[in-house]
Formats: C-alpha cells, sequence, structure tokens
C-alpha cells in the first residue's frame, strides 16, 4: 500500500472515529491485552461498531461468537442484543477468557453473556440451544471457517446472518497465487463460500492501522 493511500485510510479511520462514543472500557481492553501479553488482534473500533449496527437490526436475542479474545468484539454484540438475550462466546485459550471475564465484567454485559472455554471444534459439538441463532461472529482459527460456517449455518434462522472476519489478508486472497498457507487458506475459503452462497454472500473492506493492512468482514446471509 503507499504512504498516500495508507495516509487517506488514516484520515477516514480517524473521522469515523470521532463519531464513536468514548468508551474507557475499550481503552482498557487494549491496555491490559498489552500488559497481558496477549496479541492485539481485535476488530477496530469501527468494525465493532458494524457488528453493533448488524446485530441491532436483526434485532437479535441469541448471537453466538466464535473466538472471544480479550472481549472487545463480545462487548459490542452483547450492548446490541435485545432485552433477555444472549451472547455465548467461545474461546480456546484460559489466558484470553480471564481478560475477557474482566472485560465483560466491567462493561456490565456480564449477565448476558455465556463464555465457553476449550476447543470450538469440542463446544460446538455439544452445545445445546434452545433456539435457533440470529447471528454468528467467526474470528478463531482460520483453518476450521468452512466447518464453523457450516455449523453455524445449520443453527441459525432463516434471515439470519453469519459473519466471518479477516477475509482478505491485505488484498493477497485477490492474486492468483497467494503468497503464504494462510493468505491460500482464506483464499480458498472465500472460494467455496461463493461458489455455494454468491447470492447471499458479501465481503465489506476494512483497514487495520495496528496491522498496517487491508482486511474484510464477509456476510453471508442464511436462507
Amino acid at each position: 500500500m503507499s504512504d498516500d493511500m495508507r495516509a487517506t485510510y488514516l484520515r477516514v479511520l480517524e473521522y469515523l472515529s470521532t463519531e464513536l462514543p468514548d468508551d474507557d472500557v475499550f481503552s482498557w481492553i487494549l491496555r491490559e491485552t498489552d500488559a497481558r501479553g496477549i496479541p492485539r488482534i481485535q476488530i477496530s473500533p469501527v468494525q465493532g461498531r458494524f457488528l453493533h449496527l448488524l446485530a441491532q437490526l436483526l434485532g437479535a436475542h441469541d448471537i453466538l461468537e466464535i473466538g472471544t479474545l480479550g472481549g472487545f468484539s463480545g462487548v459490542w454484540l452483547a450492548r446490541a442484543l435485545t432485552p433477555g438475550g444472549r451472547l455465548i462466546t467461545l474461546e480456546a485459550n484460559p489466558k484470553h477468557a480471564a481478560l475477557a471475564r474482566e472485560t465483560f465484567q466491567r462493561a456490565g454485559v456480564d449477565d448476558r453473556v455465556d463464555l465457553l472455554v476449550g476447543s470450538a471444534h469440542d463446544t460446538l459439538a455439544h452445545l445445546s440451544l434452545d433456539r435457533p441463532l440470529d447471528m454468528v461472529f467467526i474470528d478463531a482459527d482460520k483453518g476450521s471457517n468452512w466447518e464453523y460456517l457450516q455449523w453455524a449455518r445449520a443453527h441459525t434462522r432463516s434471515g439470519g446472518i453469519v459473519v466471518i472476519d479477516n477475509v482478505l489478508v491485505n488484498g493477497h486472497v485477490a492474486s492468483p497465487h497467494p503468497p503464504g498457507w494462510f493468505a491460500r487458506t482464506i483464499a480458498d475459503f472465500n472460494r467455496r463460500v461463493f461458489a455455494r452462497y454468491a447470492d447471499a454472500t458479501t465481503i465489506i473492506p476494512f483497514f487495520r492501522p495496528e496491522e498496517d493492512m487491508l482486511d474484510g468482514m464477509m456476510i453471508v446471509r442464511v436462507s
């Protein structure tokens, strides 16, 4: 990405960020993420607002998140739930889950969040739901995206959505020969999704300043 283009993206992000309400919770998460040696790979505030709005538009009562990390995205999702709603969030790493629990308490949403620790594959295999989900957010081990998507589609109501993060990899997925395992894995996943669900799928690009890269979120509507 050229310096001029990067500068433009950063100006736009700064402009968009000025429209976000101040919230000490998110600043605290970032500080604790660094202090505890947890990777800074959470979504951006602009992406958080995007997820929040999607959940509100759905009137979401039941949301599943695969990949909690420090709880940054979980707070955005939990705050968008309708009264009495629940967020189920899955995290494989106990260290990350410990921060997320504190995050949800600090944000005042722990009463509507079920945080389940362990392998997402194992948890999903035994997860019992009272009703179909309204929304699923997938942001975990990328090699399992297809399996997670199939599970999500089978457990989400008609008209609900599945959102998958990190699907552009700085544009490398658009290359005929994506460099590296990660980009190839995501490119293969994207091709499979569009081949099967093209009429119900789109990708929204986002710039991630912490990683200096262009990335994106895929949205798949469940029919």
